[in-house]
């Protein structure tokens, strides 16, 4: 009954994914996928050239919450496993002529390694000490690919050939929104599936208590590295299909700052929340664009024109701050209580007080 609560009773309704466990979320769910299906038809083309800057966005969201939100390992190096996918695609697309479906598994596997790598010092250090590993990865590469790209003569950036998946080229506005959908859909389900399984709890076990977890027989260097593995497979690819989506790859795009609008994205968003990466990708992405479109709204001076990125910067660190304080849940514990709010409709549960005797 409606509004009368979803209680489960056997251990098939307990593996039930939770967006399909109820014919009000069925049916908002079938809602969102006919007007995401249909949206490239209606919207004009800008607008499904932001939502495509979101899915890549929220791939690498994904992968960065794994590792910070569900196993507790913080990185700043993000962006280095970025820029590894997007130069491989440079190299392999670029120099040896290979196929998406070659390149992209390669760019997974090279991350894979520089993930494994990155992961080792945590093995061993703590807190601001693993910090500070990933950051030193992350100077590697950018040095590395800066390197490359500098001895290849490629002063502007790397051109990258136009995605082909056999006779299929890739290379409409709408075909990308439709690809990238179904690769962002795949993803989602991946790591729904992977944060339910044995795996995904052993990472929560570290993220939660490591020394708990180590005494219930959870191996914690293999699941750290694990961890670590993972996230920056993921985050190559999504480099990859960034590099294939823009037609380029530039060294100077994947800076510190990309890495830590990651660690913004998925702390406004929620951490250790599949939803919460697409709402903070959805905002880091978007606000730069909301940003220009009041200040042309509101006919501000040039002058504030220059400081955008200062903007930017003081209302990402803004919202940082205030969900860390008044929603540590993020955009995610918000959308919670508005969509308990509509299923309980119109009852609802009191909050329960102590009384005293």
């Amino acid at each position: 009954m409606p509004g009368g609560g979803y209680f489960k009773t056997n251990y098939a309704d307990d593996l039930e994914i939770g967006a399909f466990n109820t014919r009000f979320r069925r049916f908002w769910l079938g809602i969102f996928l006919a007007c995401a299906l249909t949206l490239p038809w209606l919207a004009p083309p800008y607008w499904v050239h932001l939502i495509i800057l979101v899915m890549l966005f929220s791939i690498g969201s994904l992968a960065l919450n794994l590792l910070t939100g569900y196993t507790g390992l913080v990185s700043l190096g993000h962006a280095a496993f970025i820029a590894a996918g997007a130069f491989t695609v440079g190299i392999l697309a670029v120099r040896s002529g290979l196929p998406l479906l070659m390149v992209v598994p390669a760019a997974a596997v090279v991350g894979a390694i520089l993930g494994l790598i990155t992961g080792l010092p945590a093995l061993r250090l703590r807190g601001i000490y693993i910090i500070l590993s990933t950051v030193a990865i992350f100077y590697i590469v950018s040095w590395a690919v800066r390197q490359y790209q500098a001895s290849g003569g490629y002063e502007a950036g790397i051109p990258i050939p136009p995605a082909s998946i056999g006779s299929w080229v890739i290379n409409t506005t709408n075909e990308w929104y439709y690809f990238l959908f179904g690769v962002t859909l795949i993803a989602t389900l991946f790591f729904i599936n992977l944060v339910r399984s044995g795996v995904g709890r052993a990472f929560m076990a570290v993220r939660d208590r490591d020394i708990a977890a180590e005494a219930l027989g959870i191996n914690l260097a293999y699941y750290k590295l694990l961890s670590f593995a993972l996230s920056s497979a993921v985050a190559a690819i999504a480099g990859a299909f960034a590099a294939y989506y823009n037609g380029f790859v530039e060294a100077g795009a994947y800076d510190i700052w990309l890495g830590i609008s990651y660690i913004a994205a998925i702390i406004i968003g929620g951490l250790g929340s599949i939803l919460g990466s697409f709402l903070g990708a959805a905002f880091v992405v978007l606000l730069p664009y909301i940003i220009d479109m009041a200040i042309d709204l509101l006919a501000l001076p040039p002058a504030v024109e220059n400081v955008t990125s200062a903007i930017q910067l003081t209302i990402y660190g803004l919202f940082v701050v205030l969900f860390l304080v008044l929603e540590p849940q993020g955009l995610t514990g918000i959308w919670r209580r508005i969509r308990n709010y509509f299923e309980l409709w119109p009852f609802k549960y009191a909050r329960a007080s102590a009384t005293k005797v």
